[in-house]
């Protein structure tokens, strides 16, 4: 499936109503991170990162200190995966606040490939920072420069629509994840989700996600 970013928004938003339930800030958000697409490197990532990512992705939050440890982290997004790693140890009481203030500092300088973006999207979201996870994974989406490799990010923008309760926008994402044959299963799942939000909590995924969702001052830069 090759479908260009431009193709892509004009699918996402074409026919939209001024009632629309989208926030008219997504919009603008959507704009400039397309501009600024084309200043940024396109390559996907260093090979620490990959690395990082692909720990944090399965949850190996002592290995990810261990190899901290061994060798420090250079990546500015592999140094925030490693504080919040830390967060998960039992070893960072009594330094939650710090470790949390550092995730979610320098969040425009950290997305400077489309692994740091997507790995960033995974932080904010498990930091209850919905919109920020939001905002990471449009800019991977927008560094990889197509949709044909972007069911990862789609699934994050799926999920952080269905969390702040835009039904539309959500809906419109889990058609477009429907082609991808791995996610059509859990894009149906959304859809009804978003078509029936008093099932939500019922989720033990997503209901877990948007309650913790509820009890965070979110923002879209810090």
């Amino acid at each position: 499936m090759v479908v260009s970013l431009k193709d892509f928004f004009m699918r996402l938003f074409g026919g939209r109503r001024r009632d629309d339930v989208v926030p008219l800030f997504v919009l603008l958000v959507l704009c400039g991170l397309l501009l600024m697409g084309c200043r940024h490197s396109q390559t996907g990532g260093t090979t620490e990162e990959k690395a990082y990512d692909r720990l944090q992705l399965k949850g190996r939050w002592s290995e990810i200190i261990e190899k901290h440890n061994q060798q420090p982290a250079q990546s500015l997004a592999c140094k925030k995966v490693v504080a919040l790693a830390m967060l998960k140890e039992q070893g960072a009481r009594g330094k939650e606040q710090e470790l949390m203030a550092f995730c979610l500092s320098d969040s425009h300088d950290v997305l400077t490939s489309p692994t740091a973006a997507l790995m960033m999207s995974d932080v904010y979201m498990q930091l209850g920072m919905v919109a920020m996870a939001q905002r990471a994974a449009f800019e991977a989406m927008v560094k990889m420069g197509d949709v044909k490799n972007c069911e990862r990010p789609l699934r994050r923008l799926t999920e952080a629509a269905l969390i702040m309760g835009q039904t539309e926008l959500t809906v419109k994402y889990a058609s477009l994840l429907e082609e991808f044959s791995s996610s059509r299963k859990w894009a149906r799942r959304m859809k009804q989700l978003a078509r029936h939000p008093e099932l939500i909590d019922e989720d033990s995924g997503i209901g877990k996600l948007k309650k913790q969702y509820e009890h965070t001052e979110d923002t879209f830069f810090l």
